[in-house]
């Protein structure tokens, strides 16, 4: 857990001690996903558990009885495997970046998104985000060639990609999402996705998740 982790989760502690509150607090994660279609230039990722129309397994949404701080957040186009094949169980793959496999099966303009996106999200009608640029969050490895064990044949290969740091950027200050608010995020694009194969845009939250601490529980 990083420095501003730590600080943001004894914040979270201390907020909820003030009002004489002590829920369970852990790490947690909110993964909210949207179908990519075309001539579509403006998504909404539904919060709460019910409020969504996807039933992808991959989505995590929050429980109305409990509470979300986010800390981090990271956008992705998912849905294809490492060749650029449809989606299919167990292969189910996340993109920070235009790679080949989006270029030749998924999104072909995938950077309208990530270079190009911008995010609003409102609590209760209050914007807390507003112009919220997409291109914090993205993320493309550098592939290098080269002579590696001095077998007189050169090597390409890949960065290694970390699953805790890369596509994710701190959110500060964090976000506060309860299971009883009106929550309402937006992704606005320039120019809608070009679409080959099925793809989906995943937004996911890190952060601490304080469960029944929703109003529902005062």
């Amino acid at each position: 857990m990083s420095l501003a982790q730590r600080q943001a989760f004894a914040t979270i502690k201390r907020a909820y001690a003030s009002k004489g509150r002590k829920p369970v607090t852990t790490p947690s994660t909110l993964r909210l996903i949207q179908s990519v279609v075309t001539n579509k230039t403006t998504y909404s990722f539904p919060v709460l558990e019910g409020d969504s129309t996807n039933t992808l397994a991959e989505n995590r949404f929050l429980n109305r009885a409990d509470a979300f701080t986010a800390t981090s957040i990271g956008i992705f186009i998912g849905g294809l495997t490492d060749a650029g094949a449809a989606t299919s169980a167990g292969a189910y793959q996340l993109f920070g970046y235009q790679s080949p496999a989006l270029t030749t099966a998924g999104v072909t303009n995938a950077n309208a998104l990530f270079t190009q996106g911008y995010m609003n999200i409102l609590v209760n009608n209050v914007a807390y985000l507003q112009n919220f640029d997409l291109f914090r969050c993205y993320s493309a490895p550098i592939a290098q060639t080269g002579n590696l064990f001095a077998t007189g044949t050169s090597t390409t290969y890949q960065n290694s990609i970390n699953g805790e740091r890369d596509g994710f950027v701190d959110i500060v200050p964090t976000l506060q999402f309860s299971g009883t608010a009106k929550i309402d995020i937006t992704l606005n694009l320039p120019t809608s996705l070009s679409l080959t194969n099925a793809c989906q845009i995943n937004v996911i939250f890190r952060g601490f998740l304080s469960l029944g601490a929703s109003n529902l529980n005062k």
